[in-house]
């Protein structure tokens, strides 16, 4: 008897094995603020955007000398601005982290 009954159909149904899922990346937001440079005053926070991908503020407070009650120490949102914002691409690397800065428009 033939073999007719076999099918020669196109591989298209063939299995395919799963992706790997992507390696977690540890989120170094807080260690960032804690460690890059900042200015007598400073407070920086960092938020991880994607990945290994970070957006760092500097806020630092304003003169209030031009206030008429330059005493507001409460009002915080009023007195600080954001005096540098930074993309940064954050690595760990032989236990260290590695900052560099991301070019505009990238």
């Amino acid at each position: 008897m033939p073999d007719d009954d076999v099918s020669t159909a196109p591989a298209d149904n063939a299995f395919t094995p799963p992706k790997p899922a992507p390696a977690r990346v540890e989120d170094l937001s807080a260690e960032i603020s804690r460690t890059i440079e900042k200015k007598p005053g400073d407070e920086v926070r960092c938020t991880r955007v994607s990945g290994d991908r970070y957006r760092c503020n500097w806020w630092s407070q304003q003169a209030t000398a031009g206030y008429d009650n330059p005493g507001m120490g409460g009002l915080l949102v009023t007195t600080h601005r954001v005096r540098k914002s930074r993309f940064l691409l954050v690595t760990r690397e032989a236990g260290k982290l590695v900052i560099r800065d991301i070019p505009r428009g990238q």
